[in-house]
């Protein structure tokens, strides 16, 4: 059943991307480098223009610490590292001799950053990070992010990735690109998190890396993480990084500091593709942290932003060109659905429906408290403390729009395919005025609607963590895609094999009327399911 949601999702995704007409990055402020990135984007996309490249080579490489998400007071995998020395030591009497595990817990940075690459940083990474198996080091960094905070923003480290940032990678995505992050950080570290933050799967994670031993051991097949042929990818190192593990040149690269240098020239000097690069100055002491020269650990930004004009790479000022830095923490934020409840008409023909599909599917869906019959008008994300005005401004339609006599004519049967079987529903036709309801809901909640939110919005997250960033993307971006001239509205109700769906939307259908008999609101659930009532009108 959660393939079949995380399938019927995905279609749904897939179904609606080409409607997106909204601005795909409403967290930049209409400056240059927000035109810079729309116009790249346009021009290497345009199929026909001299510049269009084939969507394989759409290519873009991105930085991580400092670039997706803060590196200050240190880079989040130091911190990491400071814990575990922290947490080890007291037991292990080797490890604390050591002279750069002494200089960790003494916070003495600069012993650790000294060496053209940070050589005894490197040394307390390799000393957490190796003689462990790939799926103890995986645990480890889950615990530390589901407990250590940042000591500034006293938010987990995972919650403070850059939201203008976050925006560009899913409209990278949306329009054929392949997002890689090529970090100096360890990719044993990114990768156990990047597709659930990011939305950038293990295998598009580039960084600095050990060899790993293959052992068989009683318990069953491990990796063992080693301190052996250490590869560091950071700065010369990058490019190598990009060549031995991407295989293709990028024609996007996206950095903040003169680590980053080499990897935006190989991107953009000589190109055979047009390209595009683009350093974040950071300059916001207010909401993040304001340095070049000198940053308080990794970081320092010289070299690449003299290189940047006569290279023409966009220069992004985080204190001037960004209107938002970090998302709303998740207890601020509420995923919701705000939807029609069908009359007795309705749901006897959804049930009977259901139960039809049942018997040729048992694995579907039952329509019961957890799938009741209903039609979505809006999904959005608000601020936990708008509800109650979200409520009053919706009620004020709702009461003014003489819902439960509204008649709405369902038509036909439909069903979304998903791979070999289909998610089945009932539409209805899209009347003027359901959409004059719809249109007045969107209006009435717009004051409240964030452009987006975490995953902790929703009532629960997913198991299979490649969908978080697929249901954010779903609700940001609903009223564009899914209201107005796109919207379908249809009740849902159940699942079968597209070979029965197939025979069955082609036998006849026999219209009916039916109306609202109320609305309610819901926090919506794993999967974007209506899963809690939060507020209902009868």
């Amino acid at each position: 059943m959660k393939r079949l949601l995380i399938e019927s999702l995905l279609f749904l995704l897939a179904l609606t991307s080409a409607a997106c007409a909204a601005d795909p990055l409403p967290s930049w402020n209409d400056t240059a480098p927000k035109a810079a990135i729309k116009a790249f984007v346009e021009r290497v996309t345009q199929e026909g223009s001299a510049d269009f490249v084939p969507p394989a080579e759409r290519i873009a490489v991105f930085d991580n610490d400092g670039t997706l998400w803060p590196e200050n007071p240190v880079p989040f995998q130091m911190a990491y590292v400071f814990d575990e020395l922290k947490r080890r030591s007291p037991n292990e009497p080797k490890l604390a001799a050591d002279p750069m595990v002494q200089a960790a817990l003494a916070g003495d940075i600069g012993k650790l950053l000294a060496g053209e690459h940070h050589d005894g940083l490197l040394r307390i990474v390799a000393l957490t990070h190796a003689g462990i198996t790939t799926d103890d080091f995986r645990a480890r960094v889950e615990a530390w992010l589901a407990s250590a905070k940042h000591p500034r923003f006293g938010r987990p480290y995972d919650q403070l990735t850059y939201q203008p940032m976050q925006e560009l990678l899913r409209y990278l995505r949306a329009n054929g690109f392949k997002t890689f992050i090529v970090s100096g950080g360890g990719a044993d570290f990114m990768r156990v998190w990047s597709e659930r933050v990011y939305g950038i799967p293990p295998d598009q994670v580039v960084g600095s890396t050990g060899r790993t031993v293959f052992e068989l051991r009683d318990s069953g097949p491990v990796l063992v993480k080693t301190l052996d042929y250490l590869f560091v990818d950071d700065k010369t190192g990058k490019p190598v990084g990009i060549w031995e593990f991407i295989g293709r040149r990028p024609i996007a690269c996206f950095g903040n500091s003169d680590g980053d240098q080499a990897m935006l020239e190989y991107t953009t000097i000589n190109n055979p593709r047009p390209s595009f690069g683009l350093i974040v100055h950071h300059t916001d002491s207010e909401r993040e942290y304001a340095y070049d020269v000198n940053p308080k650990s990794s970081g320092k930004l010289v070299e690449a932003l003299k290189e940047a004009p006569q290279r023409g790479w966009t220069i992004v000022d985080m204190k001037n060109d960004w209107n938002t830095v970090f998302a709303s923490d998740d207890s601020s934020v509420t995923a919701i659905d705000i939807l029609l409840e069908p009359d007795a008409t309705m749901l006897q023909h959804a049930e009977a429906n259901n139960t039809r599909l049942l018997q040729i599917y048992p694995q579907g869906f039952a329509l019961d408290a957890a799938h009741r019959p209903h039609i979505t008008m809006l999904q959005c994300f608000v601020r936990t403390a708008d509800l109650d005005k979200l409520y009053a401004a919706v009620e004020k339609v709702l009461s003014t729009s003489n819902v439960n006599t509204m008649k709405l004519e369902a038509f036909k049967f439909y069903y979304a395919p998903t791979g070999a079987t289909g998610v089945a529903g009932i539409r209805a036709k899209p009347t003027p005025v359901i959409l004059k309801l719809q249109a007045e809901i969107i209006d009435a909640a717009k004051p409240f609607m964030l452009q987006t939110g975490p995953i902790g919005a929703f009532t629960a997250s997913h198991a299979d963590s490649a969908i978080d960033a697929a249901i954010i993307d779903y609700v940001s971006t609903f009223v564009p895609k899914l209201s107005g001239e796109n919207f379908n509205p249809h009740v849902s109700t159940g699942v079968a094999p597209r070979t029965y769906l197939d025979k069955m939307i082609a036998e006849p259908f026999q219209p009916f009327t039916f109306s609202p008999a109320g609305a309610a609101v819901y926090q919506l659930g794993a999967f974007g399911t209506a899963a809690k009532k939060l507020k209902q009108w009868n």
